[in-house]
């Protein structure tokens, strides 16, 4: 063991080596902290924050193993246990996740943040029963506050009393409540007002929530334990604006990067494995659901969304022409395939049976998935454009989504998506799969079989019982996808129609024949 340093060199040292953190310089603060927790075992300030760095480069299973040690040497350090509790919340462990929770909620039986933590995980888990019980305690015993409305609001709308609406009301209505506080009560309003069909009042709710989040996106609705965890986004908080030009300079690029040309190429280059299942498209176009009907298979595994395809190319691409040689034409989709599917070790898969990977964005990714995975299979989760598009403007996100708050944004945020698909059919013809949500609703069993079968998975009952399962749902439908299919969110837009004028100009080809 390397021999201590004096407490005011630690103490120098450990500030260093915060201030590099803080700068973004990471590798430079892991090798100090590194250096500091082999010279001084017994102090867990640097050990924990290497875990931080271990969160902020997504590698979640090394973060989850130093915190479990550091738990264990130091039972009663709240804020590491609770660091521990949300890696297990990221990483699927809802068992370890919860029960971490609630010894917080029984150390702090008075404190409504770490009783919200429990019930929101416990929803997330499943378990809507006592996370209804723990969302109207927060309600009865702190009435001015919002987490107990828009908690009951998410996993039971029809729990809410009429009492509680008017308190929503009111508390959405007051300056001095928090604006995150005051979007999430507009959007919940505005799902209680569509429950009571009155949709002029709920389309009022719906367009002041992304109003008030338009002007405010900067904003984190982010637990601060989820915003240590979560990787940080390398692009700033910018405007719906600016969030258009990027992605549509963006998915330019990418076509022109793409070309027929550019793939064979690179062809041949990749890994033979058919481990991954990926599944793109639009937010709330239905992804969850087919997540949730092939995880329900024993041999397949659903991580929800990561990053760790992007991440991963952008790590490993070079930064110089000079190193575009015939060793990395030859090696680089490999090596891409090889650290994706590490980095998916880290977000708690095997590495045994099939995996999938829900990031929605990696639609502007298939030329790197054909090229690193040729085996892999990747699913297009379509619905019908303006459902999707008004289901958007209907939910608030928690971070990123920009152009999901405003109408013609995100119709022609939809255009744009539509268009990198219609490149990938030209110059990959068949190799994105598209499956349409109506269809899996008109009739399940057909549709699901065929899934399955698109999956090359052998067929297991359980995907016809997906609802039964009881994997975390980290996205809005993790209340839809516990119970059987139903028809009630197709057309969902129709009532609204007179409000929609923007949404359908901006969707254009992709526009219902409507008068409006």
């Amino acid at each position: 063991m390397l021999k201590p340093h004096s407490p005011q060199v630690f103490t120098a040292t450990l500030a260093e080596a915060r201030r590099l953190h803080q700068a973004g310089e990471f590798q430079r603060a892991r090798l100090l902290y590194q250096d500091l927790a082999s010279r001084h075992p017994a102090e867990p300030g640097p050990k924990l924050l290497l875990a931080e760095l271990d969160m902020r480069d997504g590698r979640l299973a090394t973060a989850r193993r130093r915190l479990a040690a550091l738990v264990e040497e130091f039972p009663a350090d709240r804020n590491m246990r609770l660091a521990l509790a949300g890696v297990a919340e990221e990483l699927a462990d809802m068992e370890t996740a919860i029960g971490l929770y609630r010894k917080d909620v029984e150390e702090l039986p008075n404190d409504p943040v770490a009783m919200s933590r429990l019930a929101t995980v416990l929803r997330i888990g499943g378990k809507m029963d006592e996370a209804k019980s723990l969302f109207r305690r927060l309600i009865d015993g702190w009435p001015e506050s919002s987490g107990g409305y828009v908690g009951l609001a998410a996993t039971d709308s029809s729990a809410l009393t009429d009492k509680d609406i008017s308190k929503i009301e009111a508390l959405a209505a007051t300056p001095s409540v928090s604006l995150p506080e005051r979007i999430q009560l507009l959007f919940a309003l505005g799902e209680i007002r569509e429950r009571q069909k009155s949709h002029d009042d709920a389309f009022a709710a719906f367009a002041s929530g992304n109003r008030l989040r338009r002007e405010n996106l900067g904003v984190s609705f982010l637990d601060p334990i989820a915003q240590a965890i979560l990787p940080k986004s390398d692009e700033p908080q910018t405007t719906v604006e600016e969030a258009e030009r990027r992605l549509r300079e963006f998915l330019g690029g990418i076509r022109q990067m793409f070309s027929a040309q550019y793939l064979s190429y690179f062809g041949g280059g990749g890994l033979a494995t058919n481990a991954p299942i990926f599944i793109v498209g639009m937010p709330r176009s239905g992804s969850t659901l087919l997540e949730q009907i092939l995880s329900s298979h024993p041999k397949v595994t659903g991580l929800g969304e990561t990053k760790a395809l992007s991440t991963t190319f952008k790590n490993l691409m070079p930064t110089s022409r000079a190193a575009m040689t015939e060793e990395f034409k030859r090696t680089f989709y490999r090596r891409v395939g090889e650290a994706y599917l590490e980095a998916l070790r880290e977000r708690g898969w095997s590495g045994q049976d099939r995996v999938i990977d829900k990031m929605l964005g990696n639609y502007a990714n298939v030329g790197i998935i054909h090229l690193a995975f040729p085996n892999a299979v990747i699913i297009n989760s379509m619905r019908d454009p303006v459902d999707t598009c008004f289901s958007c403007f209907r939910q608030t996100f928690k971070d990123r989504n920009e152009m999901t708050y405003d109408l013609g944004a995100v119709g022609r945020q939809y255009v744009l998506y539509r268009e990198m698909i219609a490149h990938w059919d030209t110059v990959l013809p068949g190799r994105v799969h598209h499956v349409q949500h109506e269809a899996i609703l008109a009739d399940p069993e057909t549709e699901i079989r065929k899934l399955v079968a698109l999956c090359g998975l052998e067929w297991n009952d359980a995907c016809l019982r997906f609802y039964e399962a009881d994997r975390p749902v980290r996205t809005a439908s993790t209340t839809q996808v516990r119970k059987p299919l139903f028809k009630s969110s197709v057309a969902r837009w129709k009532p609204y129609e007179k409000h929609l004028a923007p949404l359908f100009e901006a969707l254009g080809p992709y526009a219902p024949s409507v008068s409006v």
